[in-house]
């Protein structure tokens, strides 16, 4: 081996020279620096360093054989090796050696590189942990598929499934092997053997005294009869319990064919239950948790027997409960939105009215203007007959005075025509027309007729003869007037007109037949000129009878005259047979309009006639049969364009008072008779009835609805609010319950609740009254539901039961009985046993008795408290899960205080026959310098010679 390969493996548990000074002073200081350089240099830089030293020193193990001698390691300084570690951790030699001073700083300084060669490992297999979940880690362990994978698991399950524990527990073990070789070194000198055995005896130690106080402590426990008595068979009795009553590991069990992993049942013990994460604060116990059937029986089971702490937890969960609705609880004011609604309501009630009184002032308006100006029938057909009578006159006098203009000259004419033509109409008269019609103007025509007049006349006087004196006759006068002609005429049309306009047919037929004789006459008696004339007064005649006299016409009926000269038709006939509909007899209405049309009296008789018939008909009343009778009368209305628009705008006031009194009442009754609208129901009730008037609404037949009016009726910013308020007093009602808890708090029915907000009327009323924060109501819903859900365990009692629990279950078991202490005192008396023996036999069976029914106690306390606490129920299931129990007491890099380091130090305490490399060894080791890696230099600037065999500046 050449000068040029260095040893660097400094030794890790070197005692101090003989030359170095002891300094006895003990300081804080410096035991914590000695723990620091031992955890630093020899323990993390050994334990980091160790795979390449080992590789590196492989050689030496040949030195073992016989007769081999001299083999080194392969390179004095190997990279990666010891001493480049501890050059790093001292960030390149910035961070100088501590040399403990004296014993204790020894042993403060062996463990703290025990410590520093157990982290690095541990921290290795925390790394791999992280990157794995328990569960595979758990199978690798349980079916590893390969040697190496096995063993890594079986290194890094503790880490997975009790890290804290793993880490304490080795912890303390590399503190007690640390210990150990620290004292053993001291005691016995440097050395591999002292160090290991040390080492040894630590671990043992520590183990040996663990176990010893724990059995003193459950003895001392079981003695006084400490409530909190714990041990391993009392926390793996009860989470054998646990296990025995799992459905879920049953079926895993069924299905796996025997394995168990209650890991799956400590991940649901350690998820929070969904009202957990509801209601802050809230703790569920192992049924909650797990939704486990066979946990849920044995909760409730345990809770009936010894049901203390799941009172303490019930009521806490109580007050959490109410801590949270109290929260949800809507802060408004329900009499305030009571108060908006009745406001709302009157309001409404009132604009209705008044605009009924509008409308009604509107249609007294209308009313007074279509009202009649003639107040009585009488007046208005006498009205309407002056004015046509003053037509008629008028016509008359007209035809007069073209009759008139005939004879105004005193014009003589023969009639010996006009006799000879009455004559032979006279002739042609049946006996019984000619005694009953035969008209007296004939006897007039008669009374025309030239005399045959004879030459002479008797005198009355006689001559002397004695006969007559005989006197000539003068001439006789053969003419008449024209005017006698006429008047017999007008005389004849006379009784004509009046015969037809009394039915008299008859009559008036046989007096036309003399008026055409008279006709016939004239216009072969007059001349020319004076024939023109009659024929104008003739047309002009015959005019006026057509328009004023024609028989069956309202005209001829409204003037016609009784014997007396009394009008034949009422006054109060006239009005209504003019104002004919278009379907009636137009031909009157129109002869009216064309003869008297501009004569005041006639039209405002028609427009009175129509408004009385329209008030008589009550139609102002009636808009619709109005507008149809207008609409009937259109040729009459379209004289009386004024009349139509005051109608029509008397049926619209008419058709608009309807309606605001319709409306006013239907508004009056919709909105305060209960269910015709929803604000009449709420109102119903008074205000310290709120519950009635929630109800209302929730029982409407459309509650969205009927709650989105109830808002808009409010119409206040606070009304969702108040509505809301009003609303949760339901909730109250229905979801508290009315027996207190044990401590007098108030209790809330989940399942009430729930089935409360998913009724589909009460939640239609809900989501509109929050439709502006759906968030919340689904919050209040989500607390709702997850209690529903909660106290599972309540509902597993057996069916058709009271689940009752049995409250005696024998427990009566005296730890020492009466007859058992009588017997060792008969065994004493008869001298069987000395009093000393006899005392330690009753100590002794006391104490075994009183741990047996401490131990029960324990199990039964214990398993109240893990029915009622998941966490702990986890913690048990966890420690004791079958598939990972071997992992929590498993020792990994302390079992028997054997270590990496430990190797190295016997590999550089082989025997090695290179002066120059033992010479280098001892001056190394003697020290306080370390070599720089790479070169051979050590820190103090010193050189190795190898020519010289010293280390030259």
């Amino acid at each position: 081996m050449g000068l040029d390969q260095l040893p660097h493996i400094p030794s890790a548990y070197a005692a101090p020279t003989e030359s170095s000074a002891e300094d006895t002073s003990f300081t804080i200081e410096g035991l914590l620096a000695s723990i620091a350089d031992g955890f630093r240099e020899k323990g993390v830089a050994y334990a980091a360093g160790a795979p390449v030293e080992l590789v590196n020193n492989a050689p030496r193990l040949l030195n073992l054989l016989p007769g081999e001698q001299g083999f080194g390691p392969i390179s004095q300084h190997p990279v990666g090796g010891i001493d480049d570690m501890d050059w790093a951790l001292r960030l390149g030699g910035a961070v100088p050696n501590y040399e403990p001073r004296n014993a204790a700083e020894r042993i403060a300084n062996r463990i703290g590189g025990e410590l520093g060669a157990t982290a690095v490992p541990l921290a290795a297999g925390l790394g791999r942990v992280a990157g794995q979940t328990t569960a595979q880690i758990n199978r690798a362990a349980a079916a590893p598929s390969s040697v190496g994978q096995g063993l890594v698991a079986q290194f890094t399950q503790p880490l997975a499934v009790n890290p804290a524990g793993a880490l304490a527990r080795e912890g303390a073990y590399a503190t007690a092997a640390g210990t150990g070789a620290g004292v053993a070194t001291e005691m016995f000198g440097d050395g591999p053997v002292a160090d290991t055995l040390g080492s040894i005896a630590g671990t043992g130690a520590l183990a040996t005294g663990s176990a010893a106080s724990q059995a003193l402590w459950n003895l001392g426990a079981a003695a006084v009869g400490a409530p909190k008595f714990r041990g391993g068979a009392v926390d793996e009795a009860v989470a054998d319990h646990l296990m025995n009553n799992s459905a879920q590991l049953a079926a895993q069990q069924s299905a796996t064919g025997g394995s168990v992993d209650t890991q799956s049942l400590v991940d649901a013990l350690r998820r929070e239950a969904p009202v957990e994460t509801a209601v802050p604060g809230y703790r569920a116990n192992i049924a909650d948790r797990t939704g486990d059937t066979g946990l849920a029986t044995l909760a409730y089971n345990v809770d009936a027997n010894t049901p203390g702490a799941a009172i303490m937890r019930r009521n806490a969960n109580d007050a959490a409960v109410g801590d949270v609705i109290a929260g949800m609880t809507p802060q408004g004011n329900p009499a305030r939105v009571r108060t908006d609604l009745q406001t709302s309501v009157d309001n409404r009630i009132a604009e209705a009215l008044g605009l009924q009184e509008a409308a009604q002032r509107q249609f007294d308006d209308a009313s007074q203007a279509v009202a009649p100006t003639l107040p009585t029938a009488e007046a208005r057909g006498s009205g309407i007959r002056a004015a046509l009578a003053d037509a008629y006159a008028g016509a008359q006098d007209d035809v007069r005075q073209k009759y008139a203009a005939l004879d105004g000259d005193g014009t003589l004419v023969n009639p010996q025509g006009l006799v000879e033509r009455s004559t032979v109409t006279d002739a042609n008269l049946a006996p019984n027309d000619a005694k009953r019609f035969r008209p007296v103007e004939a006897a007039t025509i008669q009374e025309m007729r030239p005399g045959d007049q004879a030459p002479f006349r008797e005198t009355g006087l006689v001559n002397e003869f004695n006969r007559p004196i005989m006197a000539e006759n003068p001439p006789v006068d053969q003419t008449v007037p024209l005017s006698d002609i006429m008047a017999t005429r007008s005389g004849l049309t006379d009784d004509v007109r009046a015969a037809r306009a009394a039915g008299q047919n008859q009559a008036a037929r046989i007096g036309g037949q003399y008026v055409d004789d008279i006709d016939a006459y004239l216009e072969q008696a007059l001349t020319p000129e004076l024939q023109q004339q009659f024929s104008d007064a003739r047309t002009a005649r015959r005019d006026v009878a057509d328009r004023f006299e024609r028989p069956g016409t309202a005209n001829a009926e409204a003037l016609r005259t009784r014997e007396g000269g009394a009008y034949a038709m009422d006054d109060s006939a006239v009005g209504p047979r003019y104002a004919q509909p278009d379907k009636g007899r137009l031909s009157d209405l129109k002869s009216l309009l064309a003869e008297a049309g501009t004569d005041p009296r006639a039209r405002e008789g028609l427009a009175d006639t129509v408004l009385a018939d329209v008030e008589a008909r009550g139609l102002i009343n009636k808009p619709e049969a109005l507008t149809k009778y207008l609409g009937e009368r259109q040729v009459l209305l379209g004289e009386f364009p004024e009349l139509r628009q005051k109608l029509e705008a008397a049926g619209a006031a008419s058709g608009e008072l309807s309606t605001a009194t319709r409306a006013a009442q239907d508004t009056e009754k919709r909105l305060t008779a209960p269910g015709r609208s929803p604000e009449a129901s709420y109102l119903k009730y008074s205000e310290d009835r709120v519950l009635d008037s929630v109800r209302t609404v929730t029982n409407a037949a459309d509650p969205r609805e009927a709650t989105r009016q109830l808002v808009a009726s409010a119409g206040s910013p606070t009304a969702v609010q108040d509505l809301r308020t009003a609303l949760w007093e339901e909730v109250k009602n229905r979801g508290q319950l009315s027996s207190p808890n044990a401590t007098g708090g108030q209790r809330w029915n989940g399942r009430v609740l729930r089935d409360l907000f998913e009724d589909p009327k009460f939640s239609a009323v809900a989501q509109e009254l929050w439709a502006d924060d759906p968030e919340d109501l689904a919050n209040i819903k989500e607390v709702f539901s997850a209690l529903a859900g909660a106290e599972g365990s309540s509902r597993a009692k057996a069916v058709n039961t009271s689940g009752t629990g049995q409250a005696v279950t024998g427990k009566y078991d005296p730890s020492l009985t009466t007859a058992s202490v009588a017997s060792r005192a008969r065994s004493v008396n008869r001298g069987h046993l000395s009093p000393i023996i006899a005392g330690i036999d009753l100590v002794g069976t006391w104490l075994r008795r009183k741990s047996a029914q401490v131990q029960s106690r324990a199990v039964d306390q214990i398993t109240s408290e893990v029915i009622n606490n998941p966490g702990l129920a986890a913690d048990l299931l966890e420690r004791y899960n079958p598939a990972t129990q071997g992992a929590y007491t498993r020792m990994l890099t302390q079992k028997w205080g054997v270590r990496a380091p430990t190797l190295l130090q016997l590999l550089d305490g082989l025997e090695n026959e290179d002066p120059t490399l033992e010479a280098l060894q001892r001056d190394s080791d003697s020290l306080e310098v370390t070599i720089r890696p790479g070169d051979n230099r050590r820190s103090d600037g010193k050189r190795w010679d190898p020519d010289t065999g010293t280390w030259v500046d």
